[in-house]
């Protein structure tokens, strides 16, 4: 038959399944290379209190460590335990089923909906091992708060704040809590594509002059929100997560490695980079 495209013809069933799960799945887009982010080498200005997976779930911990350990899984905010967080994703489950532009996209977002849940399963799993309450559970990052209207704040969401969280993850490998190292590569996967879904999805937004524009103006709100999601500069905080083998970087590094790599691409889709400083709460 003249004019039949037969690019698949040639292909086994399994082939022919597997190109078709490939345009679906989020980690094979063109991903973010969050593993690639120059970050300066973390200080020598603590003493080293533990070594990488020292602890394991049911061992005795000491005291601190345990407080900073449920503390910086809080913050996290992955959890699925907390209402607050599943509800923030199913708001974002029903906002994409209103706009998601085709049919491929809401299926992307299908399948970050389940792995989002999934993420606060295996975190909730971690905290319960904990002995963790889970009652007073409140969102620590106010980004999560904000009240996404559409789906370019779905997109900038993502683009950023994944971004964010992958860096945040990769301080975890081989971190002193077995569990949470245990978790990390296929959580570490995970957001980077969905780091890559986002930047995906606000590039073809910021395909026209009116795309761009609105973009534009939601970047105001987001890049603030963004950078403050890692903390202070000067945390007291931060020496004592690194002295537990929590944490290998300062705030300021990883806040200063993001802005290094995220501003040409946001630049490469004609967006103007907002004033790092402006409408920040954590300097």
């Amino acid at each position: 038959m003249d004019g039949m495209d037969t690019s698949y013809a040639t292909l086994s069933e399994n082939e022919n399944d597997e190109l078709v799960e490939n345009q679906i799945r989020i980690d094979s887009l063109p991903a973010i290379e969050v593993n690639k982010i120059k970050v300066e080498d973390p200080p020598q200005d603590v003493e080293i209190l533990a070594g990488p997976r020292q602890f394991n779930e049911g061992d005795e911990l000491p005291d601190e460590y345990r407080e900073l350990l449920i503390k910086l899984i809080y913050n996290h905010a992955e959890i699925l335990d907390s209402k607050p967080y599943a509800a923030m994703i199913e708001s974002q489950w029903n906002l994409a089923q209103k706009e998601a532009p085709t049919q491929l996209d809401l299926m992307m977002m299908a399948r970050f909906h389940y792995e989002e849940l999934n993420h606060g399963f295996i975190f909730s799993k971690i905290l319960r091992g904990l002995g963790v309450d889970f009652e007073n559970f409140e969102l620590r990052q106010y980004l999560f708060e904000y009240d996404r209207q559409d789906w370019l704040d779905l997109s900038i969401h993502h683009f950023l704040a994944s971004k964010v969280g992958v860096m945040q993850i990769a301080e975890w490998n081989d971190m002193s809590y077995g569990p949470v190292a245990n978790v990390v590569p296929r959580v570490f996967r995970e957001e980077r594509g969905h780091a890559g879904m986002g930047y995906r999805h606000l590039r073809e937004i910021c395909a026209d002059d009116e795309g761009r524009k609105k973009a534009n103006e939601r970047m105001k709100v987001w890049w603030p929100m963004t950078l403050d999601m890692f903390g202070r500069t000067d945390s007291t905080r931060n020496k004592r997560y690194r002295a537990w083998g929590l944490k290998k970087h300062t705030n300021g590094q990883l806040r200063e490695a993001f802005i290094e790599d995220t501003v040409p691409q946001i630049e490469a889709l004609g967006l103007d980079v907002p004033d790092h400083l402006e409408n920040r709460r954590f300097l």
